[in-house]
């Protein structure tokens, strides 16, 4: 069969590479449930992970790497329970990067929350906005409500009733 120019293909894999145990799992899952194992202090290692995820050791200890790197996660191996854990409280997985203008953006949508009170969609946005925001808490600097009074404009016109 030759290539058709007609067909277009995805710009990248619908699914990781293929290894000899099948399709590996991407790395935000395989980081998350590291991530998870770890805040529930299971002292994962790194054959024990890779054989329930299906893949290598080093790819796990790639991925650990990574977390603890790149991502500033403390963590550290524990030789007694031969397995890893995070030496201080980590409350949320740092997975967002975030430039100064997004913060601006939802520093405004903080504000803009203000617009629904009261409405069905307080509660939704509220808890859109915290999942948002939590993993932002090690790395800004500033207190959302300090700026609050720093950002204000009107209302579009929109009324509770048009909602």
């Amino acid at each position: 069969m030759t290539g058709d120019a007609s067909i277009k293909r995805p710009a990248g894999p619908l699914l990781q590479k293929k290894t000899d145990r099948g399709f590996s799992r991407p790395p935000l899952e395989r980081m998350m449930r590291l991530h998870a194992a770890l805040k529930a202090r299971k002292f994962p290692n790194c054959q024990k992970i890779g054989a329930e995820l299906e893949v290598s050791a080093k790819t796990i200890q790639r991925d650990i790497d990574f977390m603890r790197y790149r991502l500033g996660l403390p963590i550290d191996y524990h030789p007694q329970e031969f397995g890893f854990y995070y030496t201080e409280p980590v409350t949320g997985f740092p997975s967002i990067e975030v430039s100064e203008g997004e913060i601006t953006a939802l520093l405004v949508a903080q504000k803009a929350l203000g617009q629904y009170k009261g409405t069905p969609f307080e509660r939704p946005l509220q808890s859109a906005f915290r999942k948002l925001t939590d993993g932002l808490k090690d790395r800004v600097s500033f207190s959302w409500h300090d700026l609050e009074d720093e950002i204000s404009f009107r209302s579009a016109g929109a009324s509770v009733a048009d909602l």
